[in-house]
């Protein structure tokens, strides 16, 4: 008190002031080496503190003591005021002496709460927050020489962040912030940001140099960044050539905003790095670079060899592969199996020419190719190249057991002969077919194109006598029909349709000249019986080789009847009979 007495009201030049003044420094230099502050020494400080006297010591304690300030409390429950600076961590609390403290404000975003006796927490108390000094110059000097001191760096962010980082000076000094103090996440995000945003600028300008300034980013804590910010610092990264670092803050992450022509570069330099070896993470990476439209030699040839997606992407990748000469490796082959599993069959028949064009093939995938063909053809009703038949012409003749011939492969081959009237056919092929429809017939399968072979080939005629018709559905769901013949029949009756391969049902029936048979063809399903299929049909007698049957010849018989042609009746009758005995000895039945 006799000090604070004496520097208030005391003029420097008194000889008592004088005799007191060497005293009253060396006390204001205990007291602040003891980190005390009060009122009595807040007047000792202000008065017997100089910059002369600070060295890097005195600086290393002074700050605080310089950013004191005084509070007073008003209400008397009040036992603690609690000081937290918003861009450090933690807090601290200081007790209230007569309602009064001396707390140190080390931030413009100091909050000052109060804490009763029971611990109960307060921020609306009314309180009165004054500057114990104002001592600027002092501040100045201490950071000149100490400028490690937490309150004096965080003091110098805060200018930083308030005009931005301008200079390597600035950016050093937020690192060091960074590393050194235990800072707020919201306010150390907030600094990281600014780094990497220089450090962004810095390598988009000049390049040079830059490895060295790449350790803080090497080493700080990513977890508190945004993607968008750590997206950032892997560019910088790989310009710096930090590869692996890049690569595991992708993966580490799972980074998405990054710039293409960045990962680039790493996914190219990576895949060199480890011998095109696979790698899951690296091969999405290269995966990203293609979609983006930068794929090189080096990414197509490593998506080539590994890469296994989407149908559309893989014929997106070997497309690219195959115009920029790159090698393809076994990707034709992968992607075909695909095509041929999943059924995604638009652009098969181009990569199957890509397959068909390597050096070494498999038979299996070949006939697999060749069955989807067939299947395309002859169940789906699509048109393919005519090429296919040659080939399956070749596999039919070249197999030694006939019994073993794909049954697909038969259906779409004499199909194919039925339906190409004006096609010119040898004797061998003629042979071929005959072999081929008794194997069908053999098995059961009856189709309407087969009357279309009589041309051909020799049919039987109870298949060239009948009206066959077909339905395509479900092989598990039974259809039936429901029928009449007009003009003799009113009523329709019901009858199952016969399932003669996969979801493919007939029904034959033997219509007369003048008989029309209007049918109407059922499903059951969950909602009961649906009508799928309708129509009418007629007797045909204008298909080949069916004017020469005996059913023919009854036909006649009745025409001529209703004519009363007594000659053309008896013409047909000498015909039928002629017809019966030469079959009767041909064919003999016990």
């Amino acid at each position: 008190v006799l000090y604070k007495n004496i520097l208030t009201f005391m003029n420097p030049s008194d000889e008592l002031y004088k005799t007191y003044e060497r005293d009253m420094e060396q006390f204001a230099m205990e007291q602040l080496f003891a980190g005390r502050m009060n009122s009595a020494l807040a007047v000792i400080y202000e008065h017997m503190l100089y910059k002369d006297m600070i060295d890097e010591k005195t600086a290393a304690i002074l700050p605080r003591v310089l950013c004191s300030s005084r509070v007073k409390c008003e209400n008397s429950a009040m036992k603690y005021v609690i000081v937290r600076c918003e861009e450090l961590r933690g807090e601290e609390a200081f007790l209230l002496e007569n309602g009064e403290a001396y707390v140190p404000v080390v931030s413009k975003n100091t909050v000052l709460f109060f804490q009763d006796t029971y611990g109960g927490r307060y921020l609306n108390v009314s309180c009165r927050r004054l500057p114990a000094m104002d001592k600027k110059e002092l501040l100045d000097q201490c950071y000149e020489v100490y400028p490690a001191h937490p309150v004096l760096k965080l003091r110098a962010c805060e200018a930083v962040v308030k005009k931005g980082v301008e200079t390597e000076a600035d950016v050093l000094l937020l690192e060091d912030t960074l590393s050194q103090l235990k800072l707020n996440p919201v306010y150390e995000k907030k600094l990281l940001g600014l780094v990497t945003d220089y450090y962004c600028k810095k390598a988009a300008s000049d390049a040079e140099g830059e490895e060295e300034r790449c350790t803080f980013l090497l080493q700080m804590d990513k977890s508190l960044l945004d993607n968008q910010t750590r997206g950032k610092i892997c560019e910088i990264l790989i310009s710096c050539n930090y590869l692996r670092e890049a690569y595991d803050m992708l993966v580490d992450y799972e980074i998405e905003d990054i710039d293409p022509g960045k990962l680039l570069d790493l996914c190219t330099r990576m895949i060199l790095l480890q011998l095109f070896d696979q790698d899951e993470h690296l091969l999405y990476l290269a995966e990203r670079v293609f979609e983006a439209g930068k794929a090189d030699s080096v990414i197509l040839d490593y998506l080539c060899e590994h890469y296994n997606g989407t149908t559309a992407r893989m014929y997106e990748i070997l497309i690219q592969a195959v115009g920029a000469h790159v090698q393809t490796y076994d990707m034709e082959e992968r992607l075909l199996a695909q095509m041929l599993f999943t059924g995604s069959c638009a652009r098969m028949d181009s990569v199957f020419e890509l397959y068909m064009k390597r050096k070494q093939t498999r038979e299996s995938m070949v006939k697999a190719y060749f069955t989807q063909k067939c299947i395309q053809y002859f169940l789906e009703g699509k048109e393919i190249d005519q090429t296919i038949f040659g080939y399956l012409k070749n596999a039919v003749n070249a197999s030694l057991n006939k019994e073993k011939i794909p049954t697909i492969y038969l259906l779409a081959l004499t199909r194919f002969y039925g339906e190409q009237k004006e096609m010119e056919v040898s004797e061998e092929e003629k042979k071929q077919l005959q072999m081929m429809t008794d194997i069908l017939l053999e098995g059961g399968m009856v189709f309407p194109y087969m009357k279309e072979l009589a041309r051909l080939v020799s049919v039987p005629e109870d298949i060239m006598d009948k009206t066959i018709l077909e339905y395509r559905g479900d092989k598990n769901r039974q259809p039936w029909i429901e029928m009449r013949i007009l003009p003799q029949e009113e009523h329709f009756t019901r009858e199952e349709m016969r399932r003669v391969y996969q979801g493919i049902y007939i029904k034959e029936m033997t219509l007369f000249k003048g008989e029309t048979l209007e049918y109407q063809i059922y499903e059951r399903r969950e909602s009961g019986a649906v009508l799928v299929k309708e129509g009418r049909a007629v007797c045909d007698l204008k298909s080949e080789g069916k004017d020469n049957s005996r059913f023919a010849c009854l036909n006649q018989m009745s025409e001529a009847l209703a004519q009363q042609d007594a000659d053309g009746l008896l013409k047909a009758m000498e015909d039928y009979v002629k017809k019966s005995m030469v079959l009767g000895i041909l064919f003999p039945v016990k």
